[in-house]
C-alpha cells in the first residue's frame, strides 16, 4: 500500500441526514457550519456520517493509525480505536451531530473536547483529531482494566463517561466489537507497507488539557430527567415499560418493546399518553410525564395493566386508581348537588359519580368543572368550564340506570375507554409523525449508529 491508495474495504458509505427540525441553533451544533475547504486541509463532503470521498476516509485511517503508534499502542488497540472512529463518523473529519456539538472522527462535546485540547482553532484538525481519539482510548481502557471488564466497556465510556448509562456498551457489542477483529487484520497488512512511527513521549501531554476523566460525549445532550426521541438508555427501557404496561403499542400493533432505544414509536406512544393525561403532546418525557406515568405505574402496581385482570384493578373511588382524579372532581360535583337537594350523599351518589366519570373521559374531558340535572332530573351532565358560565365539553348519562352501576362495572368501562383512547391518540400521533416526514428516511443519530 502505499500513501496515497484506497483503501476499499474500509470506506464507509454515506449515512443519512439530520431532519431540518432535528437539528439545533448554531450555539449548540456545528451541523450548519460551512465546511473548511482551505487548501491541503483534508475535508468532508458534508457534516454528515461517512459524507467523506474515499480519499479523505483513507488519509483519516492513516492518522488514527499513525497517533496509535505515536500513542504507544499495538495492533489489536490501534483496530479498536479504527472500530470507534467508524461508530463515530464513518471516517469523516468533519462528521457533526445535529443535536450537540460533537465533532470530528471522535464526536467530542463540550468539556471533553476541552480535557484532550481540542479548541475551536484545531477541533478541524485531522491529526489532533486522531490523537483525541487515541488519548480517550487510552484513557478509557485504563478504566476498564481499573475495574476488571472488558473491552466492550471501552467505547461505552467514550459513548456515556465513566459513571452514567447511556447504552453506550450495547452499542460497543453491536456496533464496535464486530469490526476489531476485521481491522487488526488490516492494520497487519497496512504495517507491511507504512514504516511505523515512533513512540512520542510527549504525546499525552499534548492531548490533554488537564488530567481529568471525561463524562462522555453524550450523544443526547439535554436537561436531566429529560427523555427524547435519539436518547438510548435504561431510563429510556423503563419508560418504554411503564408504557406497555398501559397499553400503548408500536405501529404494527404490538406492545411496545423495552429496547433501551427512543425511536419513533416511543415518542408516538408518549405523545399519546399525554395527549389522554391533558399534558402537552410534544412527544419529549420531561419531569411532568414521567411523573404522570410514575402514577400509572403504582396504581398498576404488580403489573397490572392489559396483561393483568381488569377486576383487581384499583376501583376508581380508591385513590391509588388513575383516574381518580377525575373521579374525585365528579364526586365532588354530586355532593353539591344532594346538599342542594337536602339530602346525604350514598352509594347511589358513588354510582353516578363513576358513571360520569366514565362518560367524560369517553367524551374527552380532561377535567370536571360543573355537574348539572337537567330540569326533570332524568339525566346528569359534567362539564369543563372554558371559561366562567360557559361549557367547554359536556357528557351525561341517563341519572336513573347511572345511580345503580356499580363501581366495580364503571372501573372495568373505565379500562376499555382508556385502551380505545390510546390506540386512537397513539394512530393520531404515528399518522402526524408519518406526514411531517420529509421524503427521504431518517439519518443516523451522528456519532452513533442509526436510531430505531
Amino acid at each position: 500500500m502505499a500513501g496515497d491508495d484506497i483503501y476499499d474495504s474500509m470506506i464507509q458509505k454515506k449515512g443519512l441526514a439530520y431532519r431540518d427540525e432535528q437539528v439545533k441553533t448554531p450555539d449548540k451544533t456545528h451541523y450548519r457550519d460551512p465546511i473548511d475547504n482551505s487548501p491541503g486541509r483534508v475535508a468532508g463532503n458534508s457534516h454528515i456520517w461517512g459524507d467523506a470521498s474515499p480519499e479523505v476516509q483513507s488519509r483519516a485511517v492513516d492518522a488514527i493509525i499513525t497517533a496509535a503508534q505515536k500513542g504507544g499502542l499495538d495492533q489489536h488497540q490501534t483496530a479498536y480505536v479504527l472500530a470507534m472512529a467508524r461508530v463515530e463518523s464513518g471516517f469523516n473529519p468533519d462528521a457533526a451531530a445535529g443535536t450537540t456539538t460533537a465533532y470530528g472522527l471522535g464526536q467530542f462535546v463540550g468539556d471533553t473536547a476541552k480535557a484532550y485540547a481540542i479548541t475551536p482553532q484545531n477541533q478541524g484538525d485531522l491529526t489532533k483529531q486522531a490523537e483525541a481519539l487515541v488519548a480517550t482510548y487510552k484513557d478509557d481502557a485504563a478504566l476498564a482494566k481499573k475495574y476488571g471488564h472488558s473491552e466492550e466497556y471501552i467505547y461505552k465510556y467514550h459513548h456515556d463517561g465513566p459513571a452514567a448509562d447511556s447504552g453506550g456498551l450495547e452499542l460497543s457489542k453491536k456496533y464496535v466489537a464486530p469490526y476489531v477483529a476485521g481491522y487488526e487484520k488490516f492494520v497487519q497488512e497496512h504495517a507491511k507497507t507504512h514504516p511505523a512511527a515512533a513512540v512520542d513521549p510527549a504525546f499525552d501531554s499534548r492531548n490533554r488539557a488537564e488530567v481529568v476523566h471525561h463524562g462522555g460525549h453524550q450523544h443526547a445532550h439535554h436537561a436531566a430527567g429529560v427523555l427524547q426521541q435519539g436518547d438510548r438508555s435504561d431510563a429510556v427501557g423503563e419508560l418504554q415499560g411503564q408504557l406497555r404496561d398501559l397499553g400503548y403499542k408500536d405501529h404494527k400493533g404490538n406492545p411496545i418493546n423495552p429496547d433501551n432505544s427512543f425511536g419513533n414509536d416511543t415518542k408516538a406512544a408518549v405523545q399519546a399518553f399525554q395527549s389522554n393525561n391533558g399534558l402537552d403532546p410534544d412527544g419529549v418525557a420531561g419531569p411532568n410525564t414521567l411523573k404522570a406515568l410514575k402514577e400509572h405505574e403504582q396504581a398498576l402496581s404488580n403489573n397490572r395493566g392489559p396483561y393483568a385482570d381488569p377486576a383487581k384493578a384499583p376501583l376508581l373511588n380508591d385513590p391509588a386508581n388513575p383516574d381518580h382524579k377525575l373521579f374525585q372532581q365528579a364526586y365532588d360535583g354530586v355532593k353539591k348537588l344532594d346538599a342542594a337537594q337536602g339530602r346525604a350523599s350514598d352509594q347511589h351518589s358513588e354510582n353516578l359519580a363513576g358513571a360520569l366519570t366514565v362518560e367524560a373521559k369517553a367524551q374527552g374531558l380532561k377535567r370536571i368543572d360543573t355537574v348539572a340535572l337537567s330540569d326533570d332530573g332524568s339525566k346528569a351532565f359534567a362539564a369543563q368550564n372554558i371559561i366562567p358560565g360557559a361549557f367547554k365539553n359536556v357528557a351525561g348519562v341517563e341519572t336513573a340506570q347511572a345511580v345503580h352501576i356499580p363501581m366495580e362495572q364503571s372501573t372495568q368501562q373505565m379500562t376499555q375507554v382508556n385502551q380505545n383512547l390510546q390506540q386512537q391518540a397513539q394512530v393520531q400521533a404515528q399518522t402526524q409523525m408519518q406526514n411531517q416526514a420529509p421524503q427521504a428516511p431518517q439519518g443516523p443519530q451522528m456519532g452513533g449508529p442509526p436510531g430505531r
